[in-house]
């Protein structure tokens, strides 16, 4: 547990802070058990659902517990090791040919994730892959992502390029590059942001011309282009994308980037964008990769405030041969196919950072001494009692717990719905499926980015000043999680996308579905006595909030365009806090029920109900402060002259 420092005779470097000055960082355990229990009947009732959709594979519950139980090892085994030691090295690209590579250990760990076929968990059976639905994708992506998130973004991302070239790429591009990105070997991008605009992509400058290879004489590098083998007319893209997740690795032979670029022909705006597969490789008429020449290169490999282990990049297209994703302008149409996957991942990652910032704290909280209980000591053998009977240090740690167990349920839920919509039988059945978890995914990607940075912050706060130095771990767990809250659009954006077409202009009153679906769990409990019945009927007056809420908005928006920005994120979060509430009355009822019924041998369903109750007294009220903020008219905000704010 504890490692000594300076010469071997010299004992502990400093007596005073030599148990938890010297700790060997972090620790991480799989939390398979939780898993099955959200996946039981009397919770999401997913083996039920598998069966319905189809899935054969997944509705075998020994299956799919197996799988986690093996997704667990991996974890623990080959990838949490490198999480701190990553992070020291970080990625490093060199100076003269712009390769990036990664930290030691990578490519090992990188190696085991594609052999035992978690790369291509969810992707097509015919292309190699397991074919899994997403909920079975997102259970083991956020045990992946717990145990070193940085290392996730490289095969996360291809899972994305794979169902966005699915849904959009023509049977030729996917018999061409489907095998390999599907298993991993070779891995995915989204390429969307520019130096001079970030979620304004109308803004896009990288160009794309068509280019015939037949017409190769009338270009510089005819030879070059003559040589590859082109599975459907290409074009050649000109630009500059940054920010770029795994846009230059050693983990794999090639990276097939996603890009939005406009054609020459293409309207203003995002109506122009079209979407193309641009692979940094090229592949030659026998099938090899032509590596003496990058299609593709990587000018810069960013210093970030975390994530060291995860390769950002800034790409330059320069002639580089691509080929078109779906119709010309609909890029914007196919790219939210990726960009809705990545922003489920988004929500997971906030799930990771909570988890991992819990683990930690709790196991620190029961091993450091310090002072003595308010209301006695605890442990009159030792020179204190341990944090861990202090309230403040409980509070940090439940709020961990809080929001990693709730978060979990809520991310495991909305890929429950992305099942539904990969399997619709209509296209009425799709449409209806997509509108609903069009309505939770901004939801939980920035509720649960905001609160895992802040479970994060509560780890740290923990550990006191050993949690601010580095070595300990929980400093890179806030660091890390940092960018959460900024990926595939910041908080703000997803509010403004909430409010407006989720909210105001929903076609298909999400809004008025959501406060049944609380009210439908809670209602048949408003009666009962204890924390169940309590929680219930604090829950059900907050679904009635949220509708005379939405009502109100309405009328606000017809007086005051302003007052529906200045409401946004206060909306966003009341909706989120609610929904977090309803997955915690959801696992406390189930939880409760077993506890009845005698089967709570060792109180790890009695730890369900009373972390229900902790969310529903301590972290639930914040829902109010944001509805009566929310109401406000946007007075201080837009009325306030800017120009005199920094005299």
């Amino acid at each position: 547990m504890y490692r000594r420092v300076g010469k071997p005779s010299s004992g502990w470097a400093n007596p005073a802070t030599a148990l938890f000055a010297s700790r060997i960082g972090l620790s991480y355990k799989a939390r398979t058990r939780d898993l099955t229990f959200a996946f039981s009947k009397d919770v999401l009732n997913m083996y039920d659902h598998y069966a319905a959709i189809g899935a054969v594979d997944a509705a075998e519950k020994e299956t799919v517990e197996t799988l986690f139980e093996e997704c667990g090892k991996l974890c623990t085994q080959q990838l949490f090791p490198l999480y701190q030691s990553g992070d020291v090295e970080g990625c490093k690209r060199h100076p003269v040919d712009g390769t990036v590579t990664t930290p030691k250990g990578f490519k090992e760990a990188y190696r085991s994730v594609v052999e035992g076929g978690w790369a291509g968990i969810c992707g097509p059976r015919e292309f190699g892959g397991l074919e899994m639905p997403q909920s079975i994708g997102v259970a083991t992506k956020e045990m992946i992502g717990t145990a070193n998130w940085a290392f996730l973004g490289y095969p996360g991302l291809t899972a994305g390029a794979v169902s966005t070239i699915d849904a959009w790429g023509s049977e030729v591009l996917k018999q061409a590059y489907f095998p390999k990105l599907t298993t991993g070997e070779w891995t995915g991008t989204m390429c969307m942001t520019e130096p001079h605009c970030g979620t304004d992509l109308g803004q896009c400058r990288t160009k794309a011309e068509p280019f015939l290879p037949a017409a190769a004489a009338a270009v510089s590098d005819a030879s070059a282009a003559d040589q590859h083998h082109h599975p459907i007319s290409p074009y050649r893209l000109h630009g500059t994308k940054i920010f770029i997740t795994g846009g230059d690795h050693d983990l794999a032979e090639n990276i097939v980037h996603v890009v939005l670029a406009k054609l020459p022909d293409a309207p203003p705006g995002t109506k122009g964008l079209s979407l193309f597969l641009v692979p940094k490789f090229l592949t030659k008429f026998d099938g090899t990769l032509d590596t003496t020449r990058k299609n593709v290169n990587c000018a810069r490999a960013e210093s970030k405030m975390g994530m060291a282990a995860s390769a950002t990049c800034q790409l330059e297209f320069e002639n580089s041969i691509g080929y078109l994703i779906g119709e010309p302008h609909s890029g914007m149409k196919a790219m939210f196919t990726f960009m809705n996957e990545a922003r489920i991942g988004a929500a997971i990652q906030g799930v990771c950072h909570a988890e991992l910032a819990f683990q930690n704290a709790l196991a620190y909280a029961r091993e450091r001494k310090s002072l003595r209980g308010l209301s006695g000591t605890k442990e009159p053998e030792a020179v204190a009692d341990a944090i861990i009977h202090h309230p403040n240090v409980r509070h940090n740690i439940l709020f961990c717990k809080a929001i990693a167990e709730g978060g979990r349920l809520m991310c495991l839920d909305l890929a429950r719905m992305v099942d539904l919509i990969n399997t619709a039988k209509s296209d009425e059945e799709r449409h209806k499926f997509t509108e609903e978890a069009g309505f939770y995914t901004p939801i939980a990607k920035a509720l649960l980015t905001e609160l895992g940075l802040e479970a994060a912050s509560c780890g740290v706060q923990v550990f006191g000043g050993h949690g601010y130095i580095k070595g300990n771990g929980m400093e890179q767990i806030l660091r890390d999680a940092r960018i959460g809250t900024l990926y595939e659009g910041t908080t703000g954006v997803q509010a403004l996308d909430f409010i407006g077409r989720k909210v105001l202009k929903s076609k298909t009153r999400e809004p008025a579905k959501f406060a049944a679906r609380v009210a439908a769990v809670a209602k048949p409990f408003v009666m009962k006595s204890g924390d169940i019945g309590k929680c219930s009927r604090q829950l059900m007056r907050l679904s009635l909030q949220w509708r005379f809420g939405v009502g109100a908005l309405y009328l606000n928006a017809a007086k005051d365009k302003e007052s529906v920005g200045s409401a946004s994120q206060d909306v966003l979060m009341f909706a989120g806090y609610i929904t977090l509430g309803y997955y915690w009355l959801r696992m406390a009822i189930a939880a409760q029920k077993q506890i009845d019924a005698g089967k709570d041998v060792d109180g790890f369903y009695l730890a369900k109900v009373t972390t229900c109750k902790f969310y529903f007294d301590r972290i639930l009220p914040r829902a109010t402060a944001h509805y009566d903020m929310m109401m406000l008219p946007a007075t201080s905000l837009m009325k306030t002259d800017q120009t005199k704010w920094d005299m």
